[in-house]
């Protein structure tokens, strides 16, 4: 009778869950292609003037242009993805997996770039390499005495995907930073005995354990650079360099008219289907994440690879080549914009003269102050309700295997391959005709930040679950845990190092975001990406900086407080200190052989199960 409760128990929780992500997802959806159906050219979509209509789908499917967008499209994203997982990747692995000095500063800063939305990155970067007056060019021209215009162009292809790769690194780190932290250094030992070469150890064990965390990531940032529309918009448009993004973005923001929401809702469509195939192998490659798993009973345990002191340098400094170029300079030349009445290229006599106008107005603006109260409670509050649920449809989609699984994974990611615009009018159109009165408040923009980022906070949590051995749970259910007990005693402790990465990703990208504050934000619900991109807007370039900077500011004290929080509470840290001593090696620098447990009978007192 306990064990068909507890089957009743967990199948009414599957369809709970299910029904939750479905209203979450499929209604924007279902909404997303009724409109794409509506010849709108000029009107409203769901208008009685709106006839249902195929028009859309031929005029996106038919026509040249559409496969010319496509192509810049997908060159750029490879592009930037190449740029940011080969910089992720070298920069997860010095953090969590040697001793490099000062790792958690480094850790800090690597992440900081998150809190600068991707348009006001993307102007930064106007300003350093504007071929005519860019900082960056008139120096490079000075030294070198190159007459003219350039060297280097921003508002080109390679531009734009420096641009976008550089903003992609924070969030592919924190991606694969959990995964590097739980591998079982046994197993590189195990590689290193045998006599392989460091070389062979990291090709054919550490990188096949990261296989799940790796592909996870790809798709997952595949996707946002595919919807992407900052970047492009900023640098590409001004070059004639237009990508499917930038076409949604001026379908459903044109400069006279009313948008062509019809339109860009068959452009959306399009890119869900650009998405599909990675998906699909994404799921082959989750169904088999037992494979990968390394964190299991007393045998796991950590070590950090001892570098040289060359190896120090070149880790630092590769380093701080990329705070420089993702962080330092964008900062700087905000920080620079900020104290300047009106912007100018720099020079110690524009220096000279700045001045804090802007943020003495800054201060004493009631907007600001509530923007950035709205800003924090909706980030705090879509965070925790986003992770809450990504935990447990993570915990069917890795553990399950039934139809469930895959249903939810699917329904999880959909969002992701949504456009931003496109998905925010697919809610505002939802609550104008739904009787809960949240329209053009701060509840709406948390409900459209929970659908957004479902598929960012269930990636997370599925490498963190897929890493643990069944046999923990196994083990706490025959000591006689239910499966709540088990899931709360056993694997959300193990899974919070995921938890707390996906809580900083959620709040942060909640903070920054851009396209649903506008479209769904009202006169009650400012927040500080909005009031930043209306003073850029309207021209006050003073206002932008000392907001961007305000911005990053925030960013650089959620970050420090979020690794504090996952260095004291991480999985690594709890079972190191359960099952070896700290530190410890053999005379002859080998690592310390781990005793295997005795076969003793499971007790129900042997596991924290109440």
């Amino acid at each position: 009778m306990k064990a068909l409760h507890g089957r009743f128990g967990q199948g009414t929780a599957r369809v709970a869950v299910v029904l939750g992500l479905a209203y979450l997802v499929l209604v924007p959806a279902v909404i997303l292609v009724a409109a794409s159906l509506r010849d709108s050219s000029g009107r409203l979509p769901f208008s009685t003037k709106s006839p249902w209509s195929l028009r859309n789908y031929a005029e996106v499917f038919l026509q040249g242009r559409t496969y010319d967008l496509l192509w810049n499209t997908i060159l750029l994203s490879f592009g930037a993805l190449v740029l940011a997982f080969a910089i992720s990747l070298a920069a997860a692995w010095l953090v969590e997996r040697t001793n490099l000095p000062a790792r958690g500063f480094a850790f800090v800063m690597i992440i900081a770039g998150i809190g600068t939305p991707g348009f006001i990155s993307a102007i930064a970067w106007t300003l350093l390499l504007n071929p005519s007056n860019g900082f960056l060019n008139v120096m490079i021209r000075g030294v070198f005495g190159i007459e003219g215009d350039g060297p280097f162009n921003i508002s080109s292809m390679p531009g734009m995907i420096l641009v976008e790769g550089l903003g992609l690194v924070p969030v592919t780190f924190l991606l694969l930073t959990a995964a590097c932290r739980a591998l079982d250094v046994s197993l590189e030992d195990a590689g290193s005995l045998s006599g392989a070469h460091p070389r062979v150890v990291a090709r054919k064990i550490t990188l096949p354990l990261l296989t799940p965390a790796i592909f996870s990531a790809f798709v997952y940032q595949f996707a946002t650079t595919i919807e992407s529309f900052d970047v492009p918009v900023t640098l590409g448009l001004r070059n004639g360099i237009v990508v499917l993004p930038t076409e949604i973005y001026l379908r459903v923001r044109p400069s006279t008219g009313l948008p062509d929401y019809g339109l860009a809702s068959t452009y959306g469509i399009l890119l869900i289907a650009v998405v599909l195939a990675p998906l699909w192998y994404y799921q082959k490659i989750i169904s088999r994440s037992e494979r990968y798993a390394t964190v299991s009973g007393n045998a796991y345990r950590t070590r950090r690879v001892a570098l040289t002191l060359r190896g120090k340098i070149l880790g630092l400094g590769f380093l701080a080549l990329f705070v420089l170029l993702e962080f330092v300079l964008p900062t700087l030349i905000l920080l620079y914009t900020s104290l300047q009445p009106f912007f100018a290229v720099p020079t110690f006599e524009k220096i000279a003269n700045s001045s804090v106008n802007a943020y003495r107005d800054l201060f004493h603006s009631q907007l600001f102050f509530d923007s950035l109260n709205n800003s924090l409670l909706i980030a705090v509050v879509a965070a925790i309700a986003t992770m809450t649920l990504a935990a447990i449809v993570s915990w069917f989609v890795v553990r399950s295997r039934t139809l469930f699984r895959s249903v939810l994974d699917v329904l999880a990611f959909i969002p992701h391959s949504i456009p931003a615009l496109v998905m925010g009018l697919a809610i505002a159109m939802i609550y104008l005709y739904v009787t809960i009165p949240i329209y053009g408040t701060i509840w709406i923009i948390v409900i459209a930040l929970m659908t957004r980022y479902i598929s960012l906070a269930t990636r997370q949590m599925n490498t963190g679950i897929g890493a643990i051995k069944r046999e923990l749970e196994e083990a706490g259910a025959a000591s006689g845990g239910s499966p709540r007990q088990t899931f709360r005693r056993i694997l959300v402790p193990l899974a919070m190092p995921a938890y707390i990465n996906g809580f900083l990703l959620v709040a942060l990208l909640g903070v920054k975001n851009l396209s649903i504050p506008l479209v769904l934000g009202g006169a009650d619900s400012p927040m500080l990406a909005s009031l930043i991109w209306n003073r850029w807007d309207n021209g006050d370039t003073a206002q932008t900086g000392a907001l961007s900077v305000v911005m990053v500011a925030i960013t650089l004290v959620l970050g420090t407080l979020s690794y504090l929080v996952g260095q004291q509470g991480g999985m690594s840290g709890r079972q190191q200190k359960g099952n070896r001593r700290p530190g410890r090696r053999t005379p002859t620098g080998t690592p310390p052989r781990v005793q295997e447990p005795r076969p003793t009978p499971v007790r129900a007192d042997a596991l924290p199960i109440p």
